[in-house]
């Protein structure tokens, strides 16, 4: 039975990385589309005020938390999930996967010649996986149809959509997708394709990959300022229900 959390009126699933990698499993068995979704706090603050993106994500059939600031503000709320589960991480336990059973995948997304770098990165590793097809995420309204057919005529187990948050959930939820799992991935092709490195290991397990990243890019401390402004408002938001 799935159990799920609210966090700022999301529904996060309730599970470790064993338990999310079953679900897909589970998912990978049953000939239909499911949907992973990987939101972290600033995709949770963001869906406050897109009412579409919030939709989505609560209709998704695998929402993992993919942020230390949800596993905080679970407890804040005395709720229970479990831990940090990236999509990065899943995403790879996921190609195992298909590694072993031989089974095929798709990439849609990224700058030109950043899919095509992180399958050839991808069959180093995993060498029985089938790439069925790689695409980048610059294509103009007329052509998604073309993009859509290419897809559905290849029929890949599983579809990873890196365009991007909302984009990549909302183009996700939008079309009929003959594939067994689309999972909205953002970044993890460009960590693929080498062009992104991760955190330190250290960073990884104490759940500060987005402390070292300020580290490295300073810039990009307006986006990072999201995880005390989320905080902030899981605590008000806690007061008002008390009183």
């Amino acid at each position: 039975m799935r159990e799920t959390e609210k966090i700022m009126g999301i529904s996060i699933d309730r599970v470790n990385m064993e338990e999310a990698y079953n679900r897909f499993k589970m998912f990978m068995g049953k000939n239909k589309l499911h949907t992973i979704y990987t939101p972290n706090t600033e995709i949770i603050m963001m869906a406050q005020h897109d009412y579409e993106l919030k939709e989505i994500l609560n209709t998704g059939d695998l929402v993992i938390p993919d942020g230390i600031g949800l596993v905080y503000a679970s407890k804040i709320l005395g709720k229970q999930l479990k831990e940090r589960v990236t999509g990065v991480d899943l995403m790879t336990r996921i190609l195992q996967y298909c590694n072993k059973e031989e089974r095929s995948i798709f990439i849609l997304g990224g700058k030109p010649g950043i899919a095509e770098l992180a399958t050839k990165n991808i069959t180093k590793v995993f060498p029985q996986i089938e790439i069925k097809g790689v695409r980048d995420g610059y294509f103009k309204e007329e052509e998604e149809q073309c993009i859509i057919d290419t897809i559905n005529t290849l029929e890949p187990d599983v579809l990873f959509v890196a365009l991007g948050v909302p984009r990549q959930e909302k183009w996700i939820n939008k079309h009929h997708l003959k594939v067994r799992v689309a999972m909205g991935v953002g970044g993890s092709i460009d960590i693929w394709a080498g062009t992104v490195k991760r955190a330190p290991i250290f960073f990884q397990r104490l759940g500060l990959e987005w402390l070292y990243r300020l580290f490295k890019e300073p810039w990009r401390y307006r986006r990072m300022a999201v995880l005390p402004k989320f905080l902030i408002n899981v605590i008000i938001n806690k007061n008002r229900q008390r009183d």
